[in-house]
């Protein structure tokens, strides 16, 4: 898991006060994100956790450290512009206890403006880069570049269109059916049409269909945060941080050389969407299987929608 279990919290919340101590500890918008995913996903309450000297971190897992580490980047990743010196601090803090600094380099970045370089190394790190080379060695290498010429408007592709507008004639209630009821009710195009979002790209949709989550800015930060809380390893820690780069801090506003004509910032900033964003974590900690990383979505287009939300432990939008 990217996030720590409920043993693992404690310590990972004392690491998260004492990197952010230096400087005076969080911020409001942080200590409400902190707060409510103590309380929501691990059921602690952030206030008794107390500080302690960095001295007591020396002999701590090498695991939690990671867990903490993708905390503290959650926490710089959503704030705009984050302070030189509370990147410098934080990035001090890590280094000492022997933390991945790779994601808080990002943030850093960020900070001192240096906006593309964080994105294309976010990008070169991300899930989709390590798919795309997993599906180019699996020989669909010119279906790939078909649907990406499609999504920019260069040469749509009608074999790719077809099969994602034939999820239409799926059973009423499946999850397939809902997919292409998705798409046409937003008025977006198919992947294969021009225009169409790329497949890979597309993966995302079934993970909005299969949580509930709308397509607004908070939706989408809430469909990244889950998918971040179900997959096991920080890729879906960068897909998350593309995501608060977008609909967060404003650091970038165009995914694939387009513009994201929804991006915004301080989408955290709106009523109820910390705790909203807090339960999606949850929710996708709960989540039995890496839903972008191992699913089959094709293969479950015809599985009633209420279904593959029992099968996969996706627990109700609250």
């Amino acid at each position: 898991m990217i996030f720590p279990d409920t043993s693992d919290a404690p310590v990972c919340l004392q690491m998260v006060r004492a990197a952010f101590a230096p400087t005076g500890g969080l911020d409001d918008l942080q200590h409400e994100l902190i707060q409510d995913l103590a309380r929501i996903v691990w059921g602690i309450e952030y206030g008794s956790v107390e500080l302690v000297a960095t001295t007591e971190f020396h002999s701590v897992d090498q695991e939690i450290k990671d867990h903490a580490v993708h905390l503290i980047a959650l926490l710089e990743l959503i704030e705009h512009p984050l302070r030189p010196e509370v990147a410098d601090s934080v990035l001090e803090f890590a280094t000492l206890q022997q933390m991945d600094v790779q994601m808080l380099g990002a943030a850093r970045s960020m900070a001192n403006e240096h906006i593309a370089a964080m994105y294309f190394d976010l990008q070169r790190h991300s899930w989709y880069a390590h798919e795309t080379i997993h599906e180019v060695r699996q020989g669909h290498f010119y279906e790939l570049l078909r649907s990406k010429l499609a999504y920019l408007n260069i040469v749509e592709d009608k074999q790719i269109a077809r099969k994602w507008e034939s999820l239409l004639d799926c059973p009423e209630g499946s999850w397939g059916k809902a997919i292409g009821e998705f798409y046409v009710q937003h008025g977006f195009p198919f992947p294969g049409e021009k225009l169409g979002i790329y497949e890979l790209g597309a993966r995302h949709d079934w993970v909005h269909v299969l949580t509930g989550y709308e397509t607004d800015p908070e939706g989408e930060l809430d469909v990244f945060a889950f998918i971040a809380g179900s997959m096991g390893d920080a890729r879906g820690l960068v897909l998350l941080g593309l995501a608060l780069a977008l609909f967060q801090n404003g650091s970038i506003h165009h995914v694939q050389m387009k513009l994201i004509k929804n991006a915004r910032t301080d989408t955290l900033g709106d009523p109820g969407a910390i705790e909203k964003f807090a339960n999606a974590v949850r929710r996708g900690s709960l989540c039995t299987v890496d839903v972008m990383g191992t699913v089959d979505f094709f293969a479950h287009k015809d599985m009633d929608l209420e279904t593959a939300r029992e099968s996969f432990g996706v627990v109700p939008l609250t």
